[in-house]
């Protein structure tokens, strides 16, 4: 990765998700000696009301909208960031009411077809279903001749984050068992390679890139369309395998035996 000027990142939500950027950019500064120069911003809302926001505005360049939104707290332009990447949850309570699945659909698509370049408007990352899915993650999830991947339902009646909160609980943090900070985004990041492995996301597959918008098609034909779930999966280790690349995740041996499909893939269902 060349050298750039400055990163912006937007994410949804407030405090938690900013400690979570700066996380992973620390992560990036002390494993791959990758300093980051970034600015985030917290875009108080969800993927849908911004979809609608940008359709008021006729889909104008991202930061200025940003600027517009802020009412002066956000004084910069387009020409200020080298690359933009925005993280959201798929969140789907927002159609609960009415399980509207293919406006769903719709408005995901969409938005993932105007920020799918980081260079332009923008590199969209979503969590299925929240950026908690993080949080539910145990290190026996990963055995040396299976993986354990997990659904939760796209219109629960329990809220995520009470799930996720639930599990702690019961297992702990697993980021307090690591006595290697960096070792935390390293587990995730190799998890999301697993499950991306699973998904059969090809341009992954074969070319080790993350396109949102193939992970999103295959999450909604193969768990939500027939399940109304949705395979638990973060924005920000999507965000490391596409800066990095899979070959700096895991070695060799292990991307041929997911290549030869030599692992083991069991689901287990919660919620």
């Amino acid at each position: 990765m060349s050298k750039t000027k400055r990163i912006l990142f937007i994410t949804e939500g407030k405090k938690p998700e900013k400690n979570l950027v700066k996380s992973v950019c620390n992560f990036q500064s002390d494993f791959f000696s990758h300093k980051v120069d970034y600015e985030i911003v917290i875009f108080s809302t969800n993927i849908y009301s911004l979809y609608e926001k940008l359709k008021e505005n006729q889909y104008e360049q991202t930061v200025e909208h940003i600027c517009e939104l802020s009412d002066g707290e956000f004084e910069y332009t387009s020409e200020d960031f080298s690359l933009i990447y925005l993280f959201f949850d798929l969140d789907a309570q927002h159609y609960k009411e009415y399980k509207d699945l293919e406006k769903i659909y719709i408005e995901i698509e969409e938005m993932l077809n105007l920020f799918d370049n980081a260079t332009e408007n923008g590199k969209l990352f979503l969590s299925y279903p929240m950026v908690e899915a993080s949080n539910y993650f145990h290190e026996s999830f990963i055995n040396h001749d299976s993986v354990n991947l997990v659904t939760y339902p796209v219109f629960s009646d329990v809220r995520f984050k009470d799930a996720c909160e639930s599990f702690i609980k019961e297992y702990g943090p697993f980021q307090t068992r690591m006595k290697d900070k960096n070792q935390v985004w390293l587990s995730l990041t190799c998890y999301t390679v697993y499950i991306l492995f699973h998904l059969k996301i090809n341009s992954f597959i074969q070319e080790g890139l993350i396109d949102s918008k193939d992970i999103f098609l295959k999450q909604y034909n193969d768990f939500i369309l027939r399940l109304e779930r949705v395979l638990l999966l973060s924005s920000f280790p999507q965000y490391l395998l596409d800066f990095y690349g899979v070959k700096r995740f895991i070695n060799n041996e292990l991307l041929q035996t997911l290549l030869n499909n030599e692992l083991a893939m069991e689901i287990t269902h919660i919620g």
